[in-house]
């Protein structure tokens, strides 16, 4: 008769088993969850001395380029050109600088009835464009935007001036604003002039009539003189084509008016300061057109990532009846159209101005931009004292003759 199976039953020594039981994979104790980014408000002056190579980095890596925030160009602008200290917002994932807004408070004394942080622009710089590291756009710019609230003196508005509203970061922002069901108020839209160089149509043209016309004034000035073209980028080259630039607006309608730089010592400090650090990192050149070997057109353009910024232009007015300030555009507009390496060249013009505008096609829709960071507040009280305080400044304006606006076809006579 067979007998049936039984498991032999493990007989384990004591010291086998805590061996086993040390083995044993013990569980893992929960650690608590850490924010993955955070944020902090400083001086412009402070985040430099502290991160100035990962300032420089996050230009690099941003997921839109604004070269007017590349640390050189927003250092000399802050030492020469503001009164007192810029803050920022600075958004940080752990070590790395991930975002940066930089603004002031603005408040009654601003013509605000409520605090308002005011993203920073100055007269050399047109555009607002936070930087925002690509790897997490969405991220950063949340918590860039709650991180406001908690600025000293709790704005309950923000005032984005000239908003790339088609770009990413704006997009980005108008994404979160949608999320805590807002939404920014647009001031003051207007289209400026852009060239896409990989899009259709994408260079500068003229029409037919305008063309010859320009071919004509070029035949005419080469029976002047030697004409020559010059395109600095070298430090070495870019310090004396600057100094001909700053000659030539001193000498023109801007001098006339007195807002040219080198009327100023501050802004004429600012100038060779910011364009001298772009040209350390080639991020800017200077084109001149040159008769016997003196400048009678300049023009700056400025680079950062795959966006190029037409910055400054300056002609001499004598040489007006050949239009030098317009051959120079155009011979520039057409290489940095055909530049594959470029996704976008921004005119910078103002709304109305800039002969561009009749020979680049692109568009950029641009606009103020007024935000509202949390509730509990009359939004509609904010806008209306903006509206006024807009039409207060242009009324004084124009009442001290500060704008004098020349008329568009004589500016487009020379450039």
């Amino acid at each position: 008769m067979s007998m049936p199976r039984t498991r032999a039953r493990s007989r384990l020594s004591p010291a086998t088993r805590r061996t086993r039981a040390a083995a044993a994979p013990k569980p893992k104790k929960r650690r608590p969850v850490r924010a993955r980014f955070s944020a902090e408000w400083l001086s412009l002056e402070a985040l430099y001395a502290r991160a100035a190579k990962e300032w420089a980095e996050l230009a690099r890596r941003a997921i839109e380029p604004n070269v007017f925030l590349d640390p050189g160009f927003a250092m000399a602008a802050a030492r020469h050109l503001e009164a007192g200290d810029i803050g920022a917002v600075a958004v940080w994932s752990g070590r790395r600088l991930a975002g940066l807004l930089p603004g002031r408070l603005e408040g009654v004394r601003s013509g605000r009835p409520f605090p308002t942080f005011a993203v920073w622009t100055h007269a050399f710089a047109p555009l607002s464009t936070p930087l925002v590291d690509r790897s997490a756009p969405a991220e950063v710019v949340r918590t860039m935007l709650k991180a406001l609230r908690q600025v000293p003196g709790a704005p309950k508005l923000a005032l984005l001036p000239l908003v790339a509203e088609s770009g990413p970061v704006a997009q980005l922002i108008h994404g979160e604003l949608a999320r805590k069901q807002r939404s920014a108020t647009r001031l003051a839209p207007y289209a400026r002039a852009a060239l896409f160089p990989a899009s259709e149509g994408g260079k500068a043209e003229l029409s037919a009539k305008r063309l010859a016309e320009l071919r004509r004034q070029q035949r005419r000035l080469a029976e002047a003189g030697a004409v020559g073209r010059v395109t600095a980028k070298s430090l070495r080259e870019i310090e004396p084509a600057l100094g001909a630039y700053l000659e030539l607006e001193a000498a023109g309608w801007k001098g006339r008016a007195g807002s040219a730089a080198k009327a100023d010592a501050e802004s004429a400090a600012f100038f060779r300061e910011a364009v001298l650090a772009l040209a350390a990192e080639r991020k800017a050149q200077i084109d001149l057109l040159r008769l016997n070997g003196c400048a009678i057109a300049a023009s700056i353009t400025l680079f950062s990532g795959d966006r190029a910024w037409g910055w400054k232009t300056a002609y001499d007015e004598s040489f007006a009846r050949f239009s030098p300030g317009m051959q120079l555009a155009f011979d520039l507009s057409q290489k940095l159209g055909a530049d594959a390496q470029l996704a976008l060249v921004d005119s910078c013009a103002a709304p109305g101005g800039g002969i561009v505008d009749h020979m680049w096609p692109g568009r950029m829709a641009m606009a103020d931009w007024l935000v509202p960071l949390e509730d509990g507040f009359s939004f509609q009280v904010a806008l209306a004292a903006e509206r006024a305080r807009r039409a207060a400044i242009s009324a004084a304006k124009a009442l001290r003759g500060l704008v004098k606006n020349k008329p568009l076809d004589k500016r487009a006579a020379g450039g």
